[in-house]
């Protein structure tokens, strides 16, 4: 469906003499309203001097993260103080005198009706009738320059209801209308929040919905990873927000989306989501503060393609941060790797190369997942070839920082000005390496001396990891299982179609070296079925087996492997 044109429409005209202002911030203030129908929705108002041409253009929110179109959601859009009205719904063209005042206002909506489990995108805005979780760029139509400075605030909100949003953090101050967009905000009579003190800053959580964990307790995980990361970088700590919302309850599975802002992250989950499981995922969202962020950007076409640097480098830094706090031990820090190395070796889109990266990242979770382990398995190659060129002096650490410092004022995106800084600093020219695996595909296997005295990095032949039967189609299914293999390892131990899955007891998806359990019922009966998730397929797997021994040998590798405590001091990382 294209947008539909706009007819010319009468407007409020301004009767005072045209004058060429001079540039005042862009005013947006967003209120909670219930509707007649019963719904809710965000009342967004803008208010804006236009342009001295006479003409100026809005962009309502469109494309984001793989989703398109966002701007059927913003509803019932006004603008006065225009002469005429021209362009389509999603760039409307605003005709009026020189540097007129202009008043916008529209309403978003859900894009979602009940819970939407597996169906989230996290693009699209929730608005339920008790609470809304959006992203910025769900929310704030613009004019062409995003530079342009804006002011935030909140309307009168509804009798009980706290909002929360990383907008908070400005105070009225202004900023740009980019970073108005890249933001996330939540909100709810039920609404928790937690507050904590991160090295002199406040850091709040707040959390919707039902959990195995409070707001309190997703508080005390957070905070030590988002203080490590601000001394990894040399940051002074800044106002932080994790924000929280539920996707609803599923018969089976779990789904989780992680967003990274500026001075904050999002979360958006299916209710099985641990908090025991959720350190390496809060450690590499948090990350995305710096990465990319901070060192330059992405483009604004097939982005994907570049995600090896912004995902893969970030889970390797986070790792790297994790280890180096004491957050994780030696042995929790190479299981990270092992189940990199693992997924990598045995998946279905290992060779796919970058040009069908960009087309079917946002379809295809094989694609998505090996974006992040190609590039996570580049980085630590790459983090020994510079140490061992530089008898470590210097390190992708080292890289990096001198590259945020570059990306200041610089126009160039985060991997072309991150292949001139690694060339500048080392002499080393990443382009062969980037041809090979991130364009071409080729598999990517790390040196056998990658972690010298700590480890030793050994191949093994392992049996393909099978379920034995279709999960997407069980998904489909509201957790009845569908696709059960006659010659599998789950139908012989007795699993069939038609079973309802409860929930997996035990196991580790990806691993068939693991037995596997699931809790089914059939028939009014409940039982568990556990099996060896073995495939027929073999494969090859680069494994890291650790050598150190003793509390100081394990301490002396924990310094070479997550590097020493940064004594760098620095900006904050807010603007």
């Amino acid at each position: 469906m294209k947008p539909v044109a706009y007819p010319l429409l009468a407007a409020a005209v301004l009767l005072t003499a045209a004058r060429p202002p001079e540039q005042r911030p862009v005013s947006y203030r967003i209120t909670p309203v219930l509707q007649k129908d019963g719904s809710r929705a965000l009342d967004v108002r803008m208010r804006l001097r236009g342009d001295k041409d006479g003409e100026t253009e809005l962009f309502l929110p469109n494309v984001w993260a793989g989703s398109d179109e966002l701007w059927r959601h913003a509803k019932n859009l006004r603008i006065r103080g225009a002469t005429s009205l021209a362009g389509t719904y999603d760039r409307p063209v605003a005709r009026h005198r020189p540097g007129a005042r202009l008043n916008v206002r529209y309403r978003i909506v859900s894009a979602y009706a009940e819970d939407p489990g597996f169906n989230y995108e996290k693009a699209r805005p929730m608005v339920r009738p008790e609470w809304f979780f959006v992203h910025g760029e769900s929310v704030f139509a613009a004019p062409a320059d995003q530079e342009r400075a804006a002011r935030f605030k909140w309307g009168k909100l509804p009798r009980g209801w706290t909002v929360a949003s990383d907008l908070d953090h400005l105070d009225g101050k202004p900023t740009t209308i980019a970073n108005l967009i890249n933001s996330v905000a939540i909100g709810g009579a039920k609404l928790r929040v937690a507050r904590r003190d991160l090295r002199g800053a406040p850091l709040r959580v707040a959390l919707l919905g039902d959990w195995s964990f409070t707001a309190e307790q997703l508080a005390d995980t957070v905070t030590p990873i988002v203080a490590a990361e601000d001394a990894f970088w040399g940051d002074r700590s800044s106002p932080y927000l994790v924000a929280m919302a539920p996707l609803g309850e599923l018969p089976s599975g779990l789904s989780y989306h992680g967003t990274g802002r500026t001075d904050a992250f999002s979360i958006a989950s299916t209710a099985a989501f641990e908090l025991r499981q959720a350190v390496r995922f809060l450690a590499h969202e948090n990350m995305h503060s710096w990465v990319p962020i901070a060192l330059g950007g992405m483009p604004e076409e097939d982005e994907a393609r570049d995600y090896w640097f912004s995902e893969g480098f970030n889970d390797y830094l986070a790792a790297k941060v994790l280890l180096r706090a004491g957050i994780w031990s030696l042995a929790e820090w190479a299981a990270d790797k092992n189940d990199t190395l693992l997924r990598y070796a045995q998946s279905p889109a290992r060779t796919a190369d970058g040009a069908e990266i960009a087309r079917r990242f946002w379809t295809d979770s094989a694609i998505q997942q090996v974006s992040y382990d190609r590039g996570h398995l580049l980085a630590a190659k790459l983090d020994s070839e510079i140490a061992a060129r530089s008898s470590g002096r210097q390190s992708l650490e080292t890289v990096l920082r001198s590259q945020r410092r570059a990306a200041e004022g610089s126009p160039e995106l985060a991997v072309a000005l991150f292949r001139k800084t690694l060339r500048d600093e080392t002499g080393i020219d990443i382009d062969p390496d980037l041809e090979r695996y991130a364009r071409r595909g080729e598999t990517l296997l790390l040196p056998a001396d990658l972690l010298g005295d700590c480890a030793r990095l050994v191949t093994e032949r392992r049996k393909a990891f099978t379920r034995g039967y279709d999960a997407d189609a069980t998904r489909r299914a509201n957790g009845v299982i569908a696709g059960v293999d006659p010659d599998g390892p789950a139908y012989a131990a007795g699993l069939r179609d038609g079973m309802q899955l409860v929930r997996r007891e035990s196991g580790k998806i990806g691993d068939a070296s693991v037995e596997l359990a699931y809790r089914v019922t059939e028939g009014g009966v409940e039982r568990v079925i556990s099996y060896r998730p073995e495939g027929k397929d073999e494969f090859d797997v680069q494994h890291i087996a650790l050598t150190a021994t003793g509390a100081e040998a394990e301490a002396a590798c924990r310094t070479r492997l997550g590097g020493a405590e940064s004594r760098h001091s620095g900006e904050s990382r807010n603007p």
